[in-house]
């Protein structure tokens, strides 16, 4: 015999249901990081977000920064130097000057695969390239030649069209 349930037990036992499995996939507090909008990050992903929140204290920084080539200070700064002085800052790693030499470093990734952090390139004229930091979402923190130091979405045509390889050094 098949015995109805009220509508509240149900939910109730569901919620019973859902907080007992829940309890069992507890992080430990220092594994969690939670971002300014809210966004909660865990494990791996808690890295990546240090990451995330290190890159956009870096734009906050220098938000507005002119581009000036060959710029390396306040009062200019080329996407090369701005990759340069944000991995020695922020992240303790020594990057070269420029974007030929840069585009050398870390591991290729697909671009499929991205990950906060990682270095995006551009191939933007015959001989010129461009870099910024990959920062989710699909956005990128880099020096625009137009903006100075800004935050450009990749799915823009431009960046669409110029985009060239994905290098992981974080």
């Amino acid at each position: 015999m098949l015995m109805r349930m009220p509508w509240t037990a149900l939910l109730v036992c569901a919620l019973a249901l859902l907080i007992h499995g829940c309890a069992g996939v507890q992080e430990e507090p220092g594994d969690a990081l939670v971002l300014e909008d809210g966004t909660v990050f865990v494990g791996d992903a808690a890295d990546r977000g240090m990451v995330q929140q290190a890159l956009l204290a870096q734009f906050r920084e220098w938000r507005g920064t002119p581009y000036k080539l060959g710029g390396n200070s306040k009062a200019g700064i080329d996407c090369s130097a701005f990759v340069q002085q944000t991995l020695s800052s922020h992240f303790n790693v020594n990057a070269p000057r420029t974007t030929a030499q840069q585009v050398q470093m870390g591991e290729a990734v697909d671009r499929e695969n991205l990950k906060v952090g990682d270095l995006l390139f551009f191939r933007t004229g015959y001989t010129t390239k461009h870099v910024g930091f990959y920062l989710g979402g699909g956005q990128f923190l880099h020096a625009s030649t137009k903006v100075g130091v800004t935050i450009s979405k990749l799915d823009d045509l431009y960046w669409r069209k110029t985009f060239w390889k994905v290098r992981r050094v974080l």
